[in-house]
């Protein structure tokens, strides 16, 4: 038992540090290795227990340190060393996969939150003044990324404007909404992973909570998203802003709400793999079927589009 635990550990230390190591390289173009980065250590933890997750993060955490440098060593351990060690030790105790998400998630913010307090101190500024200059970098950084791409692109004048235009809105956009955007990205990067030890699971373990064709949001939760809706539509300035935060949060939960909707109807028509695959890609990728989608999940809190029709007599 111990050989095997020891043999996870090291085959885990070894796929994370090449996963991060690959995001770290490529930098924005590598925002879908996301995903991947804190599955070794959350597949350790489920196959073998939390305690050799640890053991996992925390080797993968040193050989970055030992390679590259002590922030994205901090980066590793807050963005993905927390998911990969305390989700599978929710998930191993029970928890529902949602909720479970939900946890690791506050935990993230939390761990994100002291790692500002902490820079701020080092630095001498005041937070605030902290977490606008890394947003501000981030933006920037963004931004140069997607002009480089259309750098060289041939296309007419008036189309590199427009093009030139909505980056300027999309750096204007990620300047009021960059918490909240963070906060998805982690949200969706959770569920993923989720997901993969789903499908990884073959058996050897459970993922508690209702299957995901059954999954709903808490039915609170509408009226969140209509206040904010309403402040954003009504309001200006920082109520305004902190409602745009509240509903980038909000809208890929009811998304995912509405995919399950969606789930459910394949697996009732008994649509093959390959099918469903190809309409949860359309239904993601194709606009506009994501807000169609959205929807749908705001609006099953009402309809119940999953409840089985009576039989007519």
């Amino acid at each position: 038992m111990m050989m095997q635990r020891g043999l996870y550990v090291v085959l885990g230390t070894i796929a994370g540090y090449a996963l991060f190591g690959t995001f770290a390289a490529l930098g924005f173009a590598a925002v879908a290795v996301n995903l991947f980065t804190p599955l070794p250590a959350a597949f350790v933890g489920m196959r073998v227990g939390s305690a050799a997750a640890g053991v996992t993060v925390a080797l993968t955490a040193l050989l970055v340190l030992l390679t590259a440098d002590s922030a994205s060593s901090a980066m590793y351990l807050v963005q993905f060393g927390i998911p990969g060690v305390s989700l599978p030790w929710l998930l191993n105790r029970g928890f529902a996969w949602d909720k479970a998400a939900v946890t690791v998630l506050w935990a993230m913010v939390a761990a994100s939150i002291c790692g500002l307090l902490v820079v701020s101190a080092v630095s001498g500024q005041s937070p605030l003044v902290t977490v606008s200059d890394l947003i501000g970098k981030e933006i920037v950084q963004t931004t140069t990324i997607m002009q480089d791409m259309f750098a060289d692109a041939d296309l007419p004048a008036a189309q590199k404007r427009e093009v030139g235009l909505a980056i300027e809105n999309m750096a204007s956009f990620l300047e009021k909404a960059y918490p909240g955007i963070s906060i998805t990205v982690s949200g969706l990067m959770i569920v993923g992973l989720i997901f993969l030890l789903s499908l990884l699971a073959r058996g050897r373990y459970t993922v508690p909570g209702r299957a995901f064709p059954e999954w709903k949001s808490p039915e609170w939760l509408v009226w969140i998203l209509i206040t904010a809706g309403f402040l954003v539509a009504f309001v200006e300035g920082i109520a305004g802003t902190f409602a745009l935060n509240l509903l980038v949060i909000l809208l890929p939960v009811y998304f995912l709400q509405g995919l399950a909707v969606i789930d459910c109807f394949f697996r009732r028509k008994a649509f093959s793999p390959i099918i469903r695959t190809v309409g949860y890609l359309l239904v993601t990728l194709v606009n506009p079927l994501p807000m169609v989608v959205t929807g749908i999940g705001v609006f099953d809190l009402w309809a119940d589009f999953r409840k089985p029709k009576e039989p007519e007599s």
